[in-house]
């Protein structure tokens, strides 16, 4: 199963990973509290179609409205979790990248258009904020949740939870039929912005020679056309974020349209209680609001990835001038020594 994952930005989340395992428990956390709270409700639901008077309900609604508390408590935390990561990993990589640039030197900048290194450099970490905050530990949180979910409905009735097992792989394998689109879309992005952006930085450091020679206007409409290529990138990204985004509300739609079906069936049948029926279509929800809220992210991870681009060029740049180690010069010893000195006042 292919999804977006850079290992050689994992290597940037040195001294912070127990941070992004925190992130995901609280994550599965919340997901435990939400498949409660789906359970609850339907077990109510259940009960409500056998008569049971409100007395009878009160403990259930109670819990139900415990566990809502602590699936909110949870998401907010994983948030608090999750961005207090990214900052710390952007923090680390721009001191990082400082003593990188430091390291190269003028030399090695000469050769490259500043506009683009350093929208490069600058957008490539402000797009890994997402990546490692939001994107990353709910592509691990998307991939161990539907686990324990199902092994739950298994429980309650074994084919109705395989039928939700088959949509759910479906559902995070389809965007990744798009990937190679994805990644190139984001590709043309990044390269469009950042040779705008350098156009545009070349512009202002010479604009007094561009007024000079008459070329202002020329050069407005260079840029120009620059911004319309920055525009229909961005849109070509936004296109296939959008068909990946429909191709998973589609498969999850038919899922639970399926599920109910075989579902029903079973209850006529009487191979499944009504109640079984009920919490099993309720914890449908929270099967799939994992994949959903992933595939939300996904062009997102996309962008980090193909923006981090940039980043990982400086990181692992080489200097043109290598670094010599010079030999430590002999130690002296501090003295004064006067040797042949004179004087005498002009006057004898």
């Amino acid at each position: 199963m292919r999804v977006t994952f850079s290992w050689e930005l994992w290597r940037f989340t040195e001294g912070v990973r127990w941070r992004v395992a925190l992130s995901v428990i609280v994550g599965l956390l919340a997901v435990t509290a939400g498949v409660a709270r789906l359970a609850l409700l339907g077990w109510i639901g259940a009960r409500i179609f056998e008569g049971d008077s409100f007395g009878d309900l009160v403990p259930l609604i109670i819990a139900a409205a415990a566990s809502i508390a602590a699936r909110s408590l949870f998401l907010y935390a994983k948030e608090e979790i999750a961005n207090g990561t990214a900052l710390q990993v952007q923090y680390k990589l721009r001191q990082r990248l400082f003593d990188q640039v430091v390291r190269l030197g003028p030399s090695h900048f000469d050769r490259q258009r500043t506009g683009d290194i350093t929208v490069g450099v600058v957008e490539g970490v402000e797009q890994l904020e997402t990546f490692f905050g939001q994107y990353l530990p709910q592509l691990i949180v998307a991939s161990l949740a539907p686990i324990g979910i199902f092994v739950f409905m298994g429980f309650l009735d074994l084919p109705v939870a395989a039928i939700y097992f088959g949509f759910a792989l479906v559902t995070l394998t389809l965007p990744s039929l798009l990937k190679q689109k994805n990644a190139e879309a984001s590709l043309r992005r990044r390269d469009a912005y950042g040779s705008f952006a350098a156009d545009f930085l070349d512009s202002i450091q010479g604009l007094a020679t561009l007024k000079a020679f008459g070329q202002s206007s020329r050069r407005g409409s260079e840029l120009a056309e620059r911004a319309q290529e920055v525009f229909r990138s961005t849109m070509g990204v936004l296109f296939h974020n959008a068909v990946a985004q429909g191709l998973t509300i589609l498969a999850i739609t038919v899922g639970a349209a399926v599920a109910l079906y075989i579902g029903a069936l079973r209850v006529e049948s009487g191979a499944m209680e009504l109640a079984e029926l009920l919490v099993v279509l309720m914890l449908g929800v929270e099967v799939f609001r994992p994949l959903r809220e992933l595939s939300q992210l996904f062009h997102q991870g996309l962008l980090g990835v193909a923006a981090a681009q940039s980043v990982l060029d400086v990181d692992q740049a080489a200097p043109l001038t290598p670094d010599v180690e010079a030999e430590p010069a002999p130690a002296l010893e501090p003295r004064i020594e006067f040797d042949g000195v004179r004087f005498s006042y002009p006057t004898g």
